[in-house]
């Protein structure tokens, strides 16, 4: 937002929820995502819309152990985008396909969801060479759009994941 928190004793909203325009409540409607598929859907909303080419989201390797296995993908269908359905409780390495990107000459908007840590690394994309992160990645000015979502509680293995989501009452191995 280009600016730091504002807040006082009388409104702590952006101490609470950090530095922000407007605070919704919203609600998704995905099937066979985590909780409601907000983020889910506001990602199909902007890929069919035309707002953007592509989209990076957190999806699986193909043939690997789901959830706990993410893997990011470079979407530019529906069908892709997804594969980024559902929580991954490991860490994904979500810059992987940045060079994707800047290989595509097509790609000229881009939509990327992500958690804050991978956020804050794309954002320093180019500081380096003194560019912007469009420009370090051939979009247009302007062409590169967050959506930052929740930190999960990240396990230092798949395997890890499994186990603890194996224990759960109500997801066990079949939600995996």
């Amino acid at each position: 937002h280009g600016r730091k928190r504002k807040y006082s004793s009388n409104d702590l909203s952006e101490a609470h929820f950090g530095v922000h325009d407007k605070i919704v409540l919203a609600r998704g409607n995905v099937e066979d995502a985590q909780w409601t598929g907000v983020t889910t859907g506001i990602a199909l909303a902007w890929l069919k819309s035309g707002a953007v080419d592509a989209v990076i989201v957190s999806g699986s390797k193909q043939g690997d152990q789901g959830f706990a296995a993410p893997w990011p993908v470079l979407c530019r269908t529906p069908e892709e985008v997804l594969q980024g359905r559902r929580v991954k409780p490991s860490l994904s390495p979500s810059l992987a396909v940045l060079d994707e990107v800047k290989a595509d000459s097509s790609i000229r908007r881009l939509l990327f969801c992500g958690v804050g840590c991978a956020v804050q690394a794309l954002r320093s994309l180019g500081s380096r060479d003194k560019i912007s992160p469009e420009q370090a990645l051939g979009l247009e000015d302007g062409g590169l759009f967050v959506l930052g979502t929740h930190c999960v509680d990240n396990s230092p293995t798949p395997e890890q994941a499994l186990k603890f989501v194996s224990k759960l009452p109500s997801v066990g191995k079949e939600r995996a």
